[in-house]
């Protein structure tokens, strides 16, 4: 427990979570670090000492969330034990849902117009997930050199896959389809989308 009149003990990584939540709903301009202590019960100075300036903030919550999006991402493919190309493409699309719907905010945040050039090369550049999409790019090559999937470009597998986990996300809107299709099963959701996306990329008969 802490003293009285003294602001609650927060761990970094609660901390790095909210503030990713912060600058997904706000952009990088208009997130205020004094209302994220405010939210957060802090002092009006804890963060910036934890964390430095809003830039180094930036950098850090980013972090956490592409650690943490990775980190699911990779588990589940690892789970599918894919022994060929398409497998390993099919279990990418999977993965990438999975993780895409348990952290919202990073897809957020990268999506959002206030967040320039700059700082999205920051959350691409600088952390894992550029490793990840260029390890994509050259799967999605390789087996469209090999004639087994179309011409399929890493753009059109990003929104696509996004939007496959728009239910999961917009719960309020999900939940007006609930009279007609029942309520949302996650895996479900995720696995339909997936082999929908996948019989896509075949090659037209």
């Amino acid at each position: 427990m802490t003293a009285r009149g003294r602001p609650p003990l927060l761990s970094d990584e609660v901390i790095l979570e909210k503030a990713l939540a912060a600058f997904a709903a706000s952009g990088y301009a208009a997130m205020s670090v004094r209302g994220l202590n405010a939210e957060l019960g802090l002092s009006h100075e804890t963060v910036s000492k934890r964390f430095g300036p809003k830039s180094e903030l930036f950098r850090a919550s980013v972090g956490r969330g592409v650690d943490l999006f990775i980190a699911d991402f990779d588990h589940e493919i690892s789970k599918c034990a894919a022994t060929t190309d398409l497998g390993r493409l099919r279990a990418t699309v999977r993965g990438f849902m999975v993780a895409s719907s348990r952290h919202p905010a990073l897809g957020d945040l990268l999506h959002h117009e206030a967040i320039d050039e700059a700082q999205r090369m920051v959350i691409v550049g600088e952390t894992g997930l550029g490793e990840r999409f260029v390890e994509t790019v050259v799967l999605l090559r390789q087996l469209h050199e090999a004639g087994i999937i179309r011409d399929t470009r890493i753009r059109e597998l990003w929104f696509l896959a996004q939007g496959a986990v728009a239910p999961l996300h917009f719960e309020a809107l999900s939940h007006m389809f609930d009279l007609f299709d029942g309520p949302v099963d996650a895996d479900e959701l995720i696995d339909r989308s997936t082999d929908t996306l996948m019989r896509s990329m075949l090659p037209s008969t």
